[in-house]
């Protein structure tokens, strides 16, 4: 005998209880994150990119970015373009709608003042 979870949302996973199918599992929120993160980070003038939130449903996502760029680059280009990416390689990898991407710029690194952007820059609190 199978039985199903009770509907209701999953917290950690924002997924619905019960949903199957091979594009759906656990650890669903933390690969997308890992996709967007990677997919943000190769646009030029991005230093560090920080998933802050992935929020599921049965169809599409939508995820919230913080970005560190570099001085030099136009803000509001990296963040389209980083919207840009990221919608479409979840979209390609995951099979889901995107249904919006918010970037937040948190801070902006200067070249000769600030570290080499490894990695080792952080995030200010507003």
């Amino acid at each position: 005998m199978t039985t199903r979870p009770s509907a209701g949302t999953n917290p950690s996973t924002g997924l619905t209880a019960g949903t199957t199918g091979p594009e759906r599992r656990p650890g669903d929120t933390a690969d997308v994150a890992r996709i967007a993160v990677q997919a943000a980070s190769l646009v030029p003038g991005v230093s560090v990119v920080r998933p802050a939130a992935v929020r599921l449903d049965d169809r599409s996502v939508a995820l919230d970015l913080h970005l560190i760029t570099w001085y030099g680059h136009s803000v509001p280009t990296i963040a389209e373009t980083v919207r840009a990416v990221v919608t479409d390689r979840v979209a390609a990898q995951t099979g889901l709608n995107v249904a919006v991407v918010t970037v937040t710029v948190d801070d902006l690194l200067v070249p000769g003042v600030d570290s080499s952007g490894t990695g080792t820059a952080t995030v200010k609190d507003g």
